[in-house]
C-alpha cells in the first residue's frame, strides 16, 4: 500500500500550498476578510501572517511524519482497514489545516473591528446580460479534445475485462469516466461572471476563463488516464517499473502546467481590466464566510450564484444557502455509499449466503470459483496437503484483502511465500504444496473446507 502513502503525501503538499495562498492579500481580501490595502504592512496584520505560516510549516512536518509511519503500518492491515485509515488521515489533515486559517481570520476580524477599518465598496451583484450570450456558452466547448482521454479509459476497462482484473478496480475506472463527463458538463454550464462595467472586457475574460478550465481538466485527466494505463500494463507484466516513474513525473509536470495556466489567466484578466481602465467588482462579504471542519464555507441567501469564486483565485465553492448545494451533498454521499456497498457490501452478502467461493474437483484439477478470483491446480503436481485454522504471522506482498475475501501473494513465517485465495471470515484453511508454489485456499463454509480436504486426501 506504499502508493496510498505517496498519495497522502501529495495531498498534504497540495493542502499546504493551497493554504499558503490564503496568507496573500488579493482583491481586497486576506483570510476571507475585506480590509484596506494600506493595512497590510501594519505590524498587527504582519504578525498574524507570520504566525499563520509558522503553524502551517509545523503541520506540514507532522503530516509528513504521519505519512512515513503509515507506509510502515499499511501492510500490517487488511485492505478494508487500510482504506479506512487512509480516508481518516485525509479527513484529519483537512480539519487540522483549517485551524490556523480559522484562528488567523478571527484575529483579523477582531483587529478590523477595533480599528474601524472602512471598506468603501458595498455589496453589489451586477450582471452583464450581453456577456451572457450563447456565443460564450458554445465557443470554447470542444468534446473531441477529450476523445483521447475517453479512449484510454475505455481501453483500460477492456483490458481489465480481458485479463479478469480484480473486481474492486472496476468502480475506480467507471468513477473516473463519470467525473470526466460531469466536469465537462459543469464547465459548459459554468455561470457567466460580470467583472466590470465594460461588456467587451467581460466577454473576453469569460472566454479565457472557460478555456483555462477546459485546458486544466484536459491536462489532469490525460495524465491520470495515462497513469492508470501504465499501472494496469505493469500489473499485467507488459511494462517495466520505469514507465510508472515516467508517468509519475508527467503527472507532476501537468500539475505545474495547470498552476501556470491558472496564474496566466489572472495575469491576463488584470491586463484586460487595466487596458479598459476598469476595476473588478468586489464583494464586502465578511459575514458570508465561515470556516468549518472542511474549510471555508459561503452562505448568502441573497447571492444569486450557486458557485462562488474564492477571493483571489479560481477555486470555486458552493453557496451553501442554495438548494442545489443540498442536492449535490445528497448525490455525493449517495455515490460514496454505492461505492462502499459495491466494494464491501456485495462481497459480504455473497459470504453470508455461501456464494462467495466454491471448491470443486473436476478432471483431476482443484477448481476454486469466486466472483472475485478463480484458480485451478493440477492434482498431479500436489506434493503435500495440510489443514489448519491458524496461519500465523504473515504480510501481504500484493493483492487484495477487504476483510471479507483475500487474494494475492503473502509471506508467512510458517510457510514462506504463498498464493492465497480465501473467504477471510471462515478460519479453516487448506495448504497445498505443489512443485511450483504453495497455495492456501478455503470454502465459505468451514465444514465444506474440511470435507474437501478429506476428498483431496483420498486422491493422493
Amino acid at each position: 500500500m506504499w502508493y496510498l502513502a505517496l498519495i497522502l503525501m501529495f495531498i498534504n503538499i497540495v493542502f499546504y500550498y493551497s493554504s499558503k495562498r490564503d496568507s496573500k492579500y488579493k482583491e481586497g481580501n486576506l483570510f476571507l476578510v475585506t480590509i484596506p490595502e494600506y493595512t497590510i504592512e501594519s505590524i498587527e496584520v504582519q504578525k498574524i501572517i507570520i504566525s499563520y505560516n509558522r503553524q502551517l510549516n509545523i503541520l506540514l512536518s507532522i503530516s509528513f511524519i504521519i505519512s512515513i509511519i503509515s507506509i510502515l503500518l499499511f501492510n500490517l492491515f487488511s485492505t478494508l482497514i487500510t482504506v479506512f485509515i487512509f480516508f481518516v488521515l485525509i479527513f484529519i489533515n483537512t480539519v487540522i489545516m483549517q485551524i490556523p486559517f480559522k484562528k488567523a481570520r478571527e484575529k483579523l476580524l477582531k483587529i478590523k473591528k477595533q480599528n474601524s477599518w472602512l471598506i468603501l465598496n458595498d455589496i453589489k451583484y451586477k450582471i452583464d446580460l450581453k456577456a451572457s450570450s450563447p456565443y460564450i456558452e458554445q465557443s470554447t466547448f470542444k468534446l473531441k479534445h477529450f476523445y483521447c482521454v475517453i479512449i484510454i479509459d475505455i481501453y483500460i476497462f477492456l483490458l481489465m475485462i480481458k485479463y479478469k482484473a480484480d473486481v474492486i478496480i472496476y468502480p475506480f475506472i467507471i468513477l473516473q469516466m463519470i467525473i470526466l463527463l460531469t466536469s465537462l458538463i459543469f464547465i459548459k454550464k459554468l455561470r457567466i461572471q460580470t467583472f466590470c462595467e465594460n461588456n467587451k472586457a467581460n466577454i473576453m475574460i469569460n472566454l479565457n476563463r472557460k478555456q483555462v478550465f477546459y485546458d486544466c481538466l484536459f491536462c489532469l485527466t490525460l495524465s491520470d488516464a495515462l497513469f492508470n494505463l501504465v499501472i494496469q500494463l505493469y500489473l499485467l507484466g507488459k511494462f517495466k517499473f520505469i514507465y510508472i516513474i515516467f508517468v509519475t513525473i508527467l503527472s507532476f509536470i501537468t500539475t505545474i502546467l495547470t498552476l501556470y495556466k491558472i496564474k496566466d489567466y489572472h495575469n491576463k484578466k488584470t491586463e484586460l481590466l487595466s487596458h479598459y481602465n476598469e476595476c473588478s467588482y468586489s464583494l464586502s462579504s465578511d459575514d458570508c464566510w465561515k470556516i468549518g471542519l472542511m474549510g471555508p464555507a459561503y452562505y448568502n441567501p441573497y447571492d444569486p450564484r450557486t458557485l462562488v469564486s474564492m477571493p483571489g483565485g479560481m477555486q470555486l465553492t458552493f453557496n451553501t444557502a442554495k438548494k442545489s448545494y443540498r442536492y449535490f451533498i445528497i448525490g455525493f454521499i449517495s455515490v460514496i455509499l454505492c461505492f462502499l456497498i459495491w466494494i464491501f457490501g456485495y462481497p459480504y452478502y455473497l459470504d453470508i449466503t455461501n456464494n462467495i467461493v466454491d471448491l470443486s474437483l473436476q478432471n483431476n484439477k482443484i477448481i476454486v470459483t469466486s466472483k472475485f478470483y478463480n484458480l485451478d491446480i493440477d492434482t498431479a503436481k500436489i506434493e503435500r496437503l495440510e489443514i489448519t485454522n491458524n496461519l500465523g504471522d504473515g504480510k501481504r506482498i500484493n493483492g487484495t484483502d477487504t476483510g471479507i475475501y483475500t487474494k494475492g501473494k503473502y509471506r508467512f513465517e510458517k510457510y514462506g511465500d504463498c498464493k492465497v485465495y480465501l473467504a477471510s471470515l471462515h478460519k479453516c484453511y487448506i495448504i497445498i504444496y505443489t512443485e511450483d508454489n504453495i497455495y492456501i485456499i478455503n470454502d465459505d463454509d468451514i465444514e465444506d473446507t474440511k470435507s474437501f480436504y478429506q476428498q483431496l486426501k483420498t486422491k493422493q
